[in-house]
């Protein structure tokens, strides 16, 4: 295999960008460190010099993900009415788009977030962000119904995550993409209204 000249610290950019690309594709079965070192042009062994092994890239990856969804449900929900629907809105796309780096973004333990600070702050960064939006969907200020607000984000990631696993695994009825997609939001939505009906604004 012909190896490819890279700076300080290019591989391990590289070689992210490259498990994702594979992840995406093929699933995350489809990972491993000998076809990601390919796929970048090093020798796996040079590979091991970046990443301590297959785990460390996979919690790369899903941090990656975690980022890319924080982004697009902030974009969204600059001048929303309602970012929290806004946002989960933007997830239901984001997964549905993205089935197999929603799948690892969703299975990494906790134990993984621990072992890999990157991953830990990716994923708190999001949960973080979607306490704030529950936090106006209550109309609390900031330091008010923080247990309320963490638990109106954790039912509509659960309905949401359930959702979109049994879409990406056709145990849903069959449906175009966009009747899928409508259905599964449609749903959370339903989720959300029944939450603020349930804890009720300040």
């Amino acid at each position: 295999m012909a190896t490819r000249k890279y700076h300080h610290g290019e591989v391990r950019e590289t070689a992210t960008r490259a498990a994702l690309e594979m992840i995406e594709q093929d699933g995350i079965d489809a990972l491993t460190m000998r076809a990601l070192a390919k796929a970048v042009g090093v020798d796996h062994r040079a590979l091991y010099r970046h990443y301590p092994d297959r785990d460390a890239v996979l919690a790369a990856v899903a941090a990656e993900g975690y980022r890319q969804l924080l982004s697009d449900q902030q974009l969204a929900c600059e001048g929303a009415s309602s970012p929290l629907q806004t946002a989960f809105e933007v997830y239901v796309g984001f997964a549905l788009d993205h089935p197999h780096l929603h799948a690892l973004m969703l299975t990494r333990s906790r134990r993984a977030m621990d072992a890999h600070a990157a991953l830990g702050a990716a994923v708190k960064a999001e949960l973080d962000q979607l306490k704030i939006w529950s936090r106006q969907a209550l109309g609390a200020g900031q330091g008010e119904r923080e247990t309320d607000a963490r638990d109106l984000a954790f039912a509509a990631l659960a309905a949401a995550y359930g959702l979109v696993t049994l879409a990406s695994t056709a145990s849903l009825m069959s449906r175009s993409p966009e009747d899928l997609r409508a259905f599964v939001t449609d749903q959370v939505n339903g989720v959300l209204t029944g939450q603020l009906l349930r804890f009720g604004r300040s």
